[in-house]
């Protein structure tokens, strides 16, 4: 099942869009945040944003399907929310504390530990932050 369009832009937001390779703190990313790949540079200037988009919505299916497969009844935002999380950040969180809140349909401690998935390298990140709010 897709996420609703909202969500998406959202998290294409939150990634921001980035036309040629950057640093991201563990991997060099292109497009919405996905790893960048050999070639990506021999890209035609006027084919990257077509490229990059189909690489992030197959990229998001992947983290929506890992999301589905441990918990296929959330309700709509919170699997956009664990979308996003596992997009941004893997799937490890499934087993963790929250993993555990999430199937157990504890909403307020799932929410509660959520909240804490905003460190980069160890410190705060306010885009992560934001990004979880």
């Amino acid at each position: 099942m897709a996420l609703d369009p909202e969500y998406l832009d959202a998290i294409k937001k939150s990634e921001g869009y980035s036309p040629v390779a950057q640093w991201d703190y563990k991997q060099n990313s292109s497009g919405y945040g996905t790893k960048a790949q050999p070639g990506d540079e021999n890209i035609p200037p006027d084919q990257r944003q077509a490229v990059y988009e189909q690489r992030f919505q197959d990229e998001i299916g992947k983290a929506a399907a890992s999301v589905d497969s441990f918990n296929p009844n959330l309700p709509p935002g919170v699997r956009a929310a664990l979308t996003s999380l596992t997009y941004n950040a893997g799937p490890g969180w499934q087993q963790s504390g929250l993993g555990e809140a999430v199937k157990a349909g504890d909403w307020d401690k799932a929410q509660s530990i959520f909240l804490q998935y905003n460190h980069a390298g160890g410190k705060v990140d306010q885009g992560l932050t934001a990004r979880r709010q």
